[in-house]
């Protein structure tokens, strides 16, 4: 039913823009008879998505909705949504973005380095962002889990018995070292980051159409309960999750399936109002580049579709994706700021 009322909504954009154009079209030829030969130009930057979508035909298949229905990021005064310098807002910097300061600990001890590299769409640049998490004070558990999920390893919430001997059942762990993304961007506010759905990790980990009926997606953890609060989401470049843990994200009524798209966000400003969500702060960026790389990001042209028509909606998926290409992961020794030999490194699919 959801499929159908969209390819309604769609045929009726469709018929209002034809009927549009038509009446364009009588108004110029009715001008140019009585006031003589005018021309407009308009131009529109469109996504490599959309391109695609194009030219195969499919965009309503796909639900690229900008291609199917006709909006697009900008026209002829927006800026090339590849270029490193083009904002949100479609305006083009005259700078690089510099950053906010660098969040101060509060007296929190850094337990755990994690490096997380990004790819944004088909460029070379290089956007790390070092992050230093607090693994003492009472959220360990949550830490814990955040290094299972950043881990090759992953997170099981399988039985083991299933996991291991299930016959014809079929399952990975879930991490974001394989397929995890920038799902979405509150332009300038922050980011949020997780594995829209397991059984496309899966059959693309198996170079698989699909995962097939057999596939059985990891279920949300245990809920972690009492665990207290260290500081407020009062700064840029703070690493908070769900109140319950990894995998309670977004609405809290996803599929197990999808319960890991919203793992963790980093704030780019403060943010009250995560608070009042009941998050949890469980680390923070470290260094100015970081910050910088955090900025950049943060500030992505995002794709709307149909929140672009929605008064008050301004976040979207990034319109370049933004994949996880490495991730690095270092525990600290007791001495603040040294860093053990042990390390873990995976790169994501894209």
């Amino acid at each position: 039913m959801k499929a159908i009322g969209l390819a309604l909504a769609v045929i009726f954009l469709l018929d209002h823009v034809r009927e549009s154009s038509a009446l364009s079209i009588q108004d110029g030829n009715q001008n140019m008879r009585t006031s003589g030969s005018r021309r407009a130009h308009a131009t529109r930057a469109v996504g490599v998505a959309e391109e695609k979508c194009r030219a195969a035909g499919n965009c309503l298949e796909k639900l690229d909705l900008d291609g199917a229905v006709g909006w697009s990021w900008g026209a002829k005064d927006r800026c090339d949504a590849s270029d490193p310098n083009c904002g949100s807002d479609g305006k083009l910097r005259d700078a690089p973005l510099i950053g906010e300061n660098v969040p101060d600990t509060l007296g929190c001890p850094i337990t755990h380095i994690v490096e997380m590299s990004l790819a944004i769409g088909r460029s070379d640049e290089d956007c790390t962002i070092r992050m230093g998490l607090y693994g003492n004070d009472g959220i360990a558990d949550s830490v814990k889990e955040f290094l299972e999920l950043v881990s090759p390893s992953g997170i099981t919430t399988t039985s083991k018995l299933m996991f291991e001997n299930g016959v014809g059942i079929e399952a990975m762990p879930v991490s974001l070292s394989r397929g995890g993304i920038l799902s979405q961007i509150v332009p300038g506010e922050l980011m949020d980051f997780g594995i829209p759905l397991q059984s496309n990790v899966y059959a693309r980990s198996k170079r698989l159409s699909k995962a097939g009926e057999n596939f059985r997606p990891q279920p949300r953890p245990k809920a972690l309960n009492g665990v207290p609060v260290l500081r407020k989401h009062d700064v840029a470049g703070l690493i908070s999750i769900p109140g319950k843990g990894v995998g309670y994200g977004g609405t809290g009524y996803e599929s197990d399936d999808a319960c890991f798209e919203s793992s963790f966000q980093i704030t780019a400003k403060a943010i009250p109002a995560m608070d009042k969500e009941g998050r949890r702060v469980i680390g923070q960026v470290l260094d100015e580049q970081s910050m910088a790389n955090l900025a950049r990001v943060a500030s992505l042209p995002v794709k709307k579709g149909f929140r672009g028509v929605i008064p008050g909606q301004k976040s979207g998926p990034p319109l370049q994706k933004v994949v996880l290409s490495g991730l690095d992961v270092r525990k600290v020794k007791s001495e603040p700021e040294t860093e053990s030999a042990e390390t873990n490194t995976e790169t994501a699919e894209s």
